[in-house]
């Protein structure tokens, strides 16, 4: 493809997701502007937009390693664990039909929310998600397929997950009815910061894996002290 994204997934490069986001954004403008079925609604829009692009990228297809019972699920997700440990095992990731979770604001994540924090994810937490691909449950209807690496560990305590987020320059707000960890820095907001998502390794560093994140901009309802 002219963008390079056929050359970013045979490297499974993190850039997909930033590509994935790009193109999901501008093709959900210009189908809103042509009106019709899917320019009804900015859901609808997207949710085409990012098929449009998988299509042409050459991921949009089933997956099997999702085609069995999912090992757990939470909000936004099922999930399956790898089959074998080993330094390469990936835990693997699908969002619900035209479900995508949530933002630190509360709202429900469009597919343009939710590519934007797997980026966040990987810029600001360093976790390695990597984009596998698009599958069309049924006409209209798609799941984002993803991968991370396996991580072996246990849920940190309430305590830790404070000490992490203070240390890495984040302050305690409250956001609307939500309590969220917000850094002037940069304006990122972090929910949803519970041992569920955030985990003690058997090394003892603490990983974040499944943080909202987004970033707070000007003219979004005020953070105020928790």
């Amino acid at each position: 493809m002219p963008d390079g994204s056929e050359d970013l997934f045979r490297t499974n490069a993190s850039g997909t997701l930033e590509v994935a986001l790009a193109h999901t954004r501008a093709g959900a403008e210009a189908i809103r502007r042509g009106g019709g079925l899917f320019g009804a609604t900015q859901l609808a829009a997207e949710c085409e937009a990012l098929r449009q692009w998988a299509e042409q990228a050459g991921c949009l297809r089933p997956f099997k390693a999702i085609a069995r019972l999912a090992d757990a699920f939470g909000y936004e997700h099922e999930v399956w664990f790898p089959e074998e440990n080993g330094a390469d095992a990936q835990v693997i990731k699908a969002t619900y039909g035209n479900c995508f979770g949530h933002l630190p604001d509360g709202s429900e994540a469009t597919p343009v929310g939710y590519l934007e924090r797997l980026v966040l994810c990987n810029q600001v937490l360093g976790d390695q998600i990597a984009l596998l691909g698009i599958e069309e449950c049924r006409p209209g209807v798609i799941r984002v397929v993803t991968a991370q690496p396996a991580i072996e560990g246990h849920p940190a305590e309430m305590q830790e997950i404070a000490s992490f987020f203070l240390g890495s320059g984040f302050e305690r707000r409250r956001w609307g009815r939500n309590l969220v960890w917000f850094r002037p820095a940069d304006g990122i907001v972090a929910s949803d910061t519970h041992g569920g998502n955030v985990l003690r390794t058997t090394d003892g560093a603490l990983v974040a894996i499944d943080v909202p994140l987004m970033v707070w901009k000007a003219g979004m309802s005020p953070l105020l002290p928790a």
